[in-house]
């Protein structure tokens, strides 16, 4: 079988899709021919080779200099059409791109994925013969918008285990907590920092990241010297960071199932987050999804209570271990060729 996966935001490397080339690897130890393709601010295509050894086709994007979501590739287009792929997973749905290429396959045989991420609703799920998802709530989103199930299967984030692991067994003790919290992401005004200044007073805070709000926070904290700013870190740096905080606090207005959330499990961290901002419930007290108005509130009350904190981020790595842990992408690509390998569209 001939499966694609197609990451629809244009860049020249894998990030957070390192999960996607994972995948595509094990799906070629299973025998089938998968690929990932990208476009790209190039002049011509190029190959490399993604993590685990599967192919990176990288195509020149027509109008690099558009908004990442409206931006096409004709070569990868024209690629497809000529390779006749019997599956398409796209990572990614409001983008241009998709129409671009559901255009090009034959869908009397070409079955259609989305690997959903952030946006969970958009006309293209009608193309859809089956999801990969993050969380059940975005499953239950998509029967909900489309008025019928759609076979479906749950994707585990993808963890450098090594390096968390690393970090949380370097920062179990209680001297070994550097921060009260930490918030990890770039700075942009979704991320929402500044809502953490009021937190600035009296706690031990890092803030990890770079990006054009950073300066305005930045002036926020200058009064208080137990608030630092690192700018960008290396993973394996943030991880310590993280698991060097009682408490992580995303403030973030708007998510899918953010990846600095699961890695803060993984390094031992409890999470307050807005539950209006986030595409998922978590089934553990170390996540708490709250209302704006309980955001500093919870944070408050948590810290308060050292002990309880501990106790809370055993239960974390549990929870990330249990949904997240290593060894779970193998038998994910395996139910997702359960699902690519159903009745094709008539």
């Amino acid at each position: 079988m001939k499966l694609r996966f197609i990451l629809c935001h244009p860049a020249p490397e894998l990030y957070g899709e390192r999960r996607e080339g994972l995948l595509a690897a094990e799906l070629r130890a299973l025998g089938h021919d998968a690929a990932v393709l990208r476009a790209e601010a190039a002049p011509a295509p190029r190959v490399t080779q993604a993590e685990g050894g599967a192919p990176f086709l990288h195509f020149p994007s027509d109008a690099p200099g558009l908004q990442a979501h409206r931006q096409g590739s004709a070569a990868m287009v024209e690629w497809l059409r000529a390779d006749a792929p019997d599956v398409v997973l796209f990572k990614g749905m409001d983008y241009d791109i998709v129409a671009h290429c559901l255009e090009a396959l034959d869908r009397t045989r070409c079955r259609i994925g989305f690997v959903i991420g952030g946006t969970s609703i958009h006309r293209n799920l009608a193309a859809a013969d089956f999801v990969l998802a993050e969380s059940e709530w975005q499953v239950e989103a998509v029967t909900r918008h489309l008025g019928r199930a759609l076979p479906a299967a749950r994707l585990p984030k993808h963890i450098d285990w090594p390096a968390v692991d690393s970090a949380h067994a370097a920062t179990r003790a209680e001297e070994a907590k550097l921060y009260d919290l930490c918030n990890v992401g770039g700075f942009e005004p979704r991320k929402n920092q500044a809502a953490l200044a009021p937190l600035f007073p009296d706690c031990r805070i890092a803030l990890v990241g770079d990006g054009g709000t950073r300066a305005a926070v930045a002036a926020l904290a200058e009064p208080h010297p137990a608030v630092h700013l690192t700018g960008h870190l290396s993973q394996p740096e943030a991880f310590r960071v993280v698991a060097q905080s009682w408490l992580m606090a995303h403030a973030s207005t708007w998510e899918g199932v953010p990846r600095v959330i699961v890695e803060s499990l993984a390094c031992g961290t409890p999470v307050v987050a807005h539950d209006f901002a986030i595409q998922a419930r978590f089934d553990t007290p170390a996540v708490r999804l709250v209302p704006a108005e309980e955001f500093l509130p919870t944070i408050r009350a948590l810290l308060a209570d050292r002990p309880a904190l501990l106790a809370l981020g055993e239960e974390a790595r549990r929870y990330a271990l249990e949904r997240h842990g290593p060894g779970l992408l193998a038998p994910a690509a395996a139910t997702l060729l359960a699902l690519a390998q159903g009745t094709p569209r008539g």
